[in-house]
């Protein structure tokens, strides 16, 4: 399910606003807030990104059951096989150097 960019704005808003008070507190609590404050700026640039990305016009896509498929080129030649795999029904046979007797 896709969110709105209204949807998206708040709850990158809300997850910014909450791990700033969480930062905040720890900080406070264990740090040094003369020291470690530029460990705040993440929680701002995280509500920076939220809001402007939450100002964006939707983009309209198209219906996903039209039939839009580019044009043809008979030009172009077909892609190159693939390599076969390891996950064959048999094992390959061991070189009789190497062989057991």
């Amino acid at each position: 399910m896709s969110r709105t960019p209204q949807q998206s704005r708040f709850v990158g808003l809300w997850t910014a606003s909450w791990l700033f008070v969480f930062l905040l507190g720890l900080l406070l609590w264990v740090g040094d807030l003369r020291v470690q404050w530029p460990a705040l700026l993440v929680p701002v640039v995280w509500a920076l990104v939220a809001w402007v990305r939450g100002r964006r016009r939707a983009v309209r896509r198209p219906p996903e059951d039209d039939d839009v498929w580019p044009p043809e080129d008979d030009d172009v030649p077909p892609a190159p096989r693939q390599p076969p795999t390891r996950e064959l029904p048999w094992l390959p046979e061991v070189p009789r150097d190497r062989r057991e007797e």
